[in-house]
C-alpha cells in the first residue's frame, strides 16, 4: 500500500508540474490580456487546480498558486511597476487557501530589486532575512545599489545619505552574522531563477571580502549556496578564498578535500590532507581522510602508511579490520576479501548489522556486470565512508 501511494504521490507531482509548465507558457505568450483580468485568469488556475487536484494538501495548493503570480509578475509590459505587483498579490491572495502574505511579498520584493526599485523591495523584504539569509544579502544589495545611484559633492547633503545607506548595507550583513540566519527555509525564494537576483546575492558576497575579511561566516554562506546551486565556479572561488585566509580552519579545508575528490584531484586532495595533518598533528581526521585516498586509488603503500597511523592513533581495531576488507574489495581482490569478511564475522560478530547487507553489495561489485558493479562499487565505499565518520565522530 505504501508503495502505491507513493506512486500516486508521484504521479500527481507530475501532472501538477505540467500544469505549472503549461500555465507557465501560457503567461509568457499572453502576459498582457492576463493583466487586464487577472480575477478571471486566477479563477480559471483555481478551478485547475480544484477540479484535477482535488486531494492537494494546502501548503503545495498554495505554493503553486505563489510560482503562478510570481510567473505574472515578471511578466509584460507592467511587470516592473509597483501597482501591477500589488494588484497580482491581492488577487493570488484571494485565490490561496491561507491568507498568509510572506511568500508573496517575498516574490513582490525580489521582481522590485529586479526591475531596480531597491527602495520598495526593502519594504516588502522586511525581516524575513531571519528565516532566510538570502532575503539579507537582497536587502544589503538594495541599501548598497541606493548609496550609488546618484552622487552629488562630496560635501553635499546628499553624499552624506549616500554614505549612510552604504553604512545601512554593512550593518544588515553584520547583523545578520549576530544572528546567522538559515539559508534555503523560505521555498518562495526557490521559484526566482532571476538572473539579476542571484547577481544580488554573489555582489555582496564580494563586498563582504572586503568590508569584512576575517569573517569567515560569509564563506561558508556563500559555499553553501555555491554547492547547491552547483555552481563550481564560485565554489573554487570560494575554497581559495577560504583556504588561504583561513589555512587552519578544519570546516574549510575538509570542504576543499571533499570538492577536490568530486573533481577527481587526487593528487590536490591529498595535498590537503598533508596541510590538515601538519595544522592539526593530534587528530585523527586527516589521517582517516589519507586512507580514504588510498582506499580509491587503492593503493597499498600509501594504505599501510595511513594505516599504521591510524592504529597508532588509536583508531578502533574494528574500523581498521572493515577498512581492510574495503581495500580487498575495491582493490578486486575476491578471495582475500572472503577471507578478511570471514574474520571480520568471527571476531566482531555483534557488528553483523553492518557488514553482513554489506556483502550482497559485494557481491554485486563481483558480478559479470559492469554497470551493477560500478554502482555497487559507490554504495559500498559510501557506506564505508558514512560508518567511518560516525565512529570517529567527524563533521558531515
Amino acid at each position: 500500500m505504501a508503495q502505491d501511494e507513493k506512486l500516486g504521490d508521484a504521479i500527481r507531482y507530475e501532472k501538477i508540474e505540467n500544469l505549472r509548465q503549461d500555465l507557465y507558457s501560457y503567461i509568457d505568450n499572453n502576459s498582457e490580456k492576463i493583466t487586464i483580468n487577472l480575477p478571471v485568469f486566477f479563477a480559471h488556475i483555481v478551478s485547475a487546480l480544484d477540479n484535477g487536484f482535488p486531494d492537494i494538501d494546502s501548503s503545495k495548493y498554495d505554493e503553486f498558486i505563489d510560482s503562478i503570480a510570481y510567473r505574472v509578475m515578471t511578466k509584460g509590459s507592467q511587470k516592473d511597476s509597483k501597482q501591477n505587483i500589488e494588484r497580482i498579490m491581492k488577487t493570488a491572495i484571494r485565490s490561496k487557501r491561507s491568507s498568509g502574505k510572506a511568500s508573496l511579498r517575498i516574490l513582490g520584493g525580489l521582481q522590485l530589486l529586479s526591475s531596480g526599485y531597491f527602495q520598495d523591495a526593502i519594504t516588502y523584504f522586511a525581516d524575513y532575512w531571519k528565516h532566510d539569509a538570502r532575503i539579507g544579502f537582497y536587502i544589503a544589495y538594495c541599501y548598497y545599489s541606493i548609496s550609488k545611484s546618484k552622487k552629488g559633492d562630496e560635501k553635499s547633503e546628499l553624499s552624506r545619505q549616500n554614505k549612510e545607506t552604504e553604512l545601512a548595507a554593512r550593518e544588515q550583513l553584520l547583523e545578520m552574522v549576530r544572528v546567522t540566519p538559515p539559508l534555503y527555509r523560505l521555498k518562495p525564494l526557490d521559484i526566482c531563477d532571476d538572473e539579476n537576483v542571484d547577481n544580488a546575492f554573489w555582489f555582496m558576497i564580494k563586498m563582504t571580502h572586503w568590508w569584512f575579511p576575517n569573517e569567515r561566516w560569509f564563506i561558508q554562506v556563500g559555499l553553501e549556496k555555491a554547492k547547491k546551486d552547483k555552481n563550481e565556479a564560485k565554489r573554487v572561488e570560494l575554497l581559495n578564498i577560504a583556504t588561504v585566509k583561513f589555512y587552519n580552519d578544519l570546516d574549510f579545508l575538509r570542504e576543499s578535500f571533499n570538492f577536490r575528490l568530486e573533481q577527481g584531484d587526487g593528487v590536490g586532495a591529498n595535498g590537503i590532507v598533508k596541510q590538515m595533518m601538519q595544522q592539526y598533528p593530534d587528530s585523527i581526521e586527516p589521517i582517516y581522510y589519507g586512507l580514504k585516498l588510498s582506499l580509491i586509488a587503492t593503493g597499498k603503500t600509501s594504505y599501510t602508511q595511513y594505516r599504521s597511523m591510524a592504529a597508532g592513533k588509536g583508531m578502533p581495531v574494528y574500523l581498521i579490520q572493515i577498512l581492510d576488507w574495503a581495500f580487498y574489495v575495491l582493490k578486486e581482490q575476491e578471495k582475500e576479501s572472503v577471507a578478511q569478511f570471514r574474520e571480520l564475522s568471527r571476531r566482531f560478530n555483534s557488528l553483523s548489522y553492518f557488514f553482513i547487507p554489506l556483502d550482497y553489495i559485494v557481491q554485486d561489485i563481483f558480478s559479470d556486470d559492469k554497470e551493477k558493479s560500478k554502482r555497487a562499487h559507490m554504495i559500498f565505499m559510501d557506506s564505508i565512508d558514512l560508518y567511518a565518520k560516525k565512529v570517529m565522530k567527524i563533521h558531515t
